[in-house]
């Protein structure tokens, strides 16, 4: 049905007054500057409609304006199951229409009939969506009122009241690092090696700290730079020790939870690290102290894989995450940092295979980078995910393209080939280092990177979501910053991707229906379940547009959220709620895929039936998903996607 006619009235200049005036005293126009007022006044068009007339229709009728109430009444009613579950009159200076043009793909959410004689304002999609766009207070009165009236808790709220975890098994990891840290012998940056050593010998500790000409840490010796710096390079013992101290030290405070000093020494690949009290050294944590703790500790796990000599004892200590992921879920650990524990371990499966096919293969004939895209290169591995790799290596002459043409096609193989033999299963699409499409010099993965920008193909998109999250996995830093400027110049000539690319991420919605009902898989394997992965993948792509138009080379979503936070493209509200939300999602998923692998009942997935969430679960959960509603009616304001 038309809405609207679309005539053009001339407006005089008392009239103007009046409709500012009228727009002063209406929310949320009333948030809004004076000259954005005069603008809107200007661009108002004013309409009468009989009694018993009907402006909109629930779920089929096409918004192209707002309407703002002037005179008279209309009857607003939400039907359910087709029966009327909302029921609501709006007088003067009620507003509707905003929700439907933002979370709606513009259908309307009502049935708007005229309970009187009605007089409207009606302000156009386009001038109503530009308001939402300047002014991220007026756009959020439309969020917090999403729910059409009725109250729900929080999205942080109810995301808290969720998260609280099962008893704490392992209660070592939250205790603060300064609990475990011990002290350490110090020595100022003059000392001889010799000194050193043998203060080193003395204490019965692995380490040495080193204080500069103010009595402050400076850097750290360890028993191992003592081998490899000293007695094999051939130093001499009465070299200063600030000669082979490894610093600035890499530190953290005391107060701190012991998982988190895990994490960095993990991310590091580091055994010995400072632990401090404001300005104070406190002690030093080492790997040993972590290791006490035994076999399901994630740093023991790393230490075997970094010590593993054959790909079947990578395979056997690999086999170890599930339980070591189960073990952490149960301590009440984020699902952000679980995430980084499993992507430390993995990456340490790398960095070992890496090692082991360079040392029989021999050194490769140019720089190269081993990338990591998906979940890999997000840092958001969960339980279930396979490959998704690639090699770049440096251009070379004519003469040399056979050496290379050679080397890296089987130095792709055979590590994908271990990583799977491993237990990291091979890529279902083949985006792996392994197939000769992916193993290809700079140059090629430039042109790569361009067609992907600036094609109509439809498969951009695809690519897009698969190939713009990279990262190094092992190599060359160079050539990933290359990359990253050749795709970033690439998106400054052809913007018009990411406008692409949030129109696709509108054509999907979170698995909850307008009314707070979930919405379940229909047919399939996850047939009766919501695919949580799919809803999280929405918050993914809205994170990667922003970091994409942003030049950002981050890669983790909630890292992404966090920059875009701080350069005020989020504001406070926004952040915490999409945080709160992805988080929630990810640790269900986690979880989810934990008591598969437990119950030994199947094969590990993404589909989550509400049946088995607790009332508190199923509540966040459904907030969970109309945060990334609201998400997405952001990428619908700033890329100015007015249609369905």
């Amino acid at each position: 049905m038309e809405n609207f006619p679309r005539q053009v009235q001339p407006v005089g200049f008392e009239q103007l007054g009046s409709r500012q005036a009228f727009l002063r005293a209406a929310t949320p126009f009333d948030l809004l500057p004076a000259a954005e007022i005069e603008i809107v006044s200007a661009n108002l068009t004013e309409l009468s409609h009989p009694k018993n007339h009907t402006l909109f229709v629930q779920e089929e009728t096409i918004l192209s304006h707002v309407i703002i109430v002037q005179s008279g009444r209309l009857e607003r009613v939400i039907e359910e199951n087709g029966k009327p579950a909302v029921k609501e009159i709006l007088g003067p200076r009620r507003i509707y229409g905003g929700i439907s043009l933002l979370f709606n793909n513009g259908i309307s959410t009502s049935t708007v009939r005229c309970a009187q004689n009605v007089t409207v304002y009606a302000l156009d999609r386009e001038n109503f969506l530009r308001l939402c766009v300047k002014h991220p207070e007026f756009a959020r009165y439309f969020s917090r009122s999403m729910d059409e009236g009725r109250k729900r808790p929080s999205p942080a709220g109810a995301a808290e009241a969720a998260q609280v975890p099962e008893p704490v098994t392992d209660a070592f990891m939250w205790k603060p690092v300064g609990d475990i840290a011990r002290g350490f012998p110090s020595c100022p940056a003059d000392t001889s090696i010799r000194e050193a050593a043998e203060l080193i010998s003395a204490s019965g500790r692995s380490a040495i700290v080193v204080l500069d000409d103010q009595s402050r840490p400076a850097g750290l010796i360890t028993d191992d730079d003592l081998r490899k710096k000293v007695i094999v390079a051939g130093r001499s013992p009465q070299d200063p020790v600030e000669t082979i101290m490894s610093g600035p030290l890499i530190q953290i405070s005391s107060q701190v939870p012991v998982f988190e000093a895990v994490l960095t020494m993990m991310r590091r690949r580091i055994k010995h690290l400072p632990v401090f009290a404001g300005e104070r050294i406190q002690g030093v944590i080492t790997e040993r102290d972590l290791l006490l703790e035994g076999t399901q500790s994630p740093v023991f796990l790393v230490h075997e894989i970094q010590n593993a000599r054959k790909t079947e004892q990578l395979k056997q200590a690999y086999a170890k995450l599930p339980e070591v992921v189960t073990r952490l879920l149960s301590s009440g650990l984020r699902a952000g940092h679980v995430n980084g524990i499993i992507t430390a371990i993995t990456d340490a499966v790398l960095a070992r295979v890496m090692d082991m096919t360079l040392a029989d293969m021999g050194s490769p004939p140019v720089d190269f980078a081993f990338l990591l895209f998906g979940s890999e290169g997000r840092k958001e591995q969960t339980l279930k995910t396979d490959q998704d790799n690639a090699i770049v290596y440096a251009d070379v002459a004519e003469q040399d393209r056979e050496a290379v043409n050679r080397y890296f096609p089987e130095l792709g193989t055979r590590v994908c080939d271990q990583l799977h033999e491993i237990g990291q299963q091979h890529c279902e699409f083949n985006i792996m280092a392994k197939n000769p499409d992916w193993c290809q010099p700079l140059s090629v993965w430039k042109k790569y990177y361009r067609k992907w920008v600036i094609s109509d193909d439809p498969d951009r998109i695809l690519n897009a979501g698969i190939f713009f999250d990279f990262r190094l996995g092992h190599g060359s830093r160079e050539l990933v910053d290359q990359l990253h400027s050749a795709l970033f110049a690439e998106l400054a000539e052809w913007p018009g991707l990411l406008r692409h690319m949030a129109r696709n991420t509108l054509h999907y919605r979170p698995p909850l229906g307008f009314f707070g009902n979930f919405v379940l898989q229909e047919k399939g394997r996850g047939k009766g379940a919501l695919d949580i992965k799919s809803a999280m993948r929405l918050v993914v792509d809205f994170g990667r547009i922003y970091a994409m138009q942003t030049q950002m080379t981050e890669t983790n979503t909630v890292k992404r959220l966090r920059a875009l936070y701080d350069q005020q493209r989020l504001d406070k509200e926004a952040f915490d709620d999409l945080v709160h939300a992805y988080e929630f999602l990810m640790h269900q998923r986690l979880r989810h895929q934990s008591r598969v692998m437990e119950s030994g009942q199947g094969e590990v997935n993404n589909y989550l039936r509400p049946g088995d969430l607790t009332t508190i679960d199923q509540q966040a959960l459904k907030e969970a998903f109309k945060q990334i509603r609201v998400a997405q009616a952001k990428l619908r304001v700033d890329f100015f996607l007015y249609l369905p």
